[in-house]
């Protein structure tokens, strides 16, 4: 069993005007920074620590991980999904009334990566850390849509549309959950 601590990377300018950033490597606000130390005190001990390499999540998670002994690891499979040519447009602009809307709206997004490779990508990071850290707590910071597809993704097997629901997560929230693969 391992103990997961899954985090959304602290906010950026395109997440206070509502842009879209996918796979666009967009940094911190100045003033998250603040606001991730002081999130870093509600996230106790943890024995190994994984990032998206975005610079948002990378520098958030090297915040959290601060005097713990422990270096995140960046991971290709925690990056943001890529949005196509949604990217770097905001909500309002493509008519959007939220976060959890984006999901359905993708089909006619060119360039979009699918839900199908998005899971699968998840899914492996999973299969990989389940087989080094089992007992451990990890940490990992991700994005918002990434973090909702390793949530499903920790509950299925396979991709099913059906079945799944985006959940929207706020920048800096903390999800515990434990796993066995």
């Amino acid at each position: 069993m391992i103990k997961l601590l899954i985090v959304r990377h602290a906010k950026t300018e395109w997440n206070k005007t509502g842009r879209i950033q996918g796979r666009s490597d967009i940094p911190l606000a100045p003033e998250s920074r603040a606001a991730t130390r002081i999130a870093a005190n509600s996230v106790g001990h943890i024995d190994a620590a994984y990032c998206s390499p975005l610079s948002r999540a990378r520098e958030t998670a090297e915040i959290l991980t601060e005097g713990k002994g422990v270096s995140p690891i960046p991971d290709e499979r925690l990056t943001e999904r890529d949005f196509g040519d949604y990217e770097g447009r905001t909500y309002e602009e493509l008519g959007l009334p939220d976060h959890t809307k984006l999901f359905f709206a993708l089909s006619s997004a060119k360039g979009a990566e699918s839900s199908a490779s998005v899971f699968e990508r998840v899914r492996s990071f999973l299969t990989d850390i389940a087989g080094k850290h089992d007992g451990k707590t990890v940490l990992v910071v991700s994005h918002g849509v990434c973090i909702s597809y390793l949530l499903y993704a920790l509950c299925h097997d396979s991709w099913d549309e059906s079945e799944y629901t985006m959940g929207y997560i706020k920048n800096l929230d903390v999800t515990e959950r434990e796993f066995v693969f």
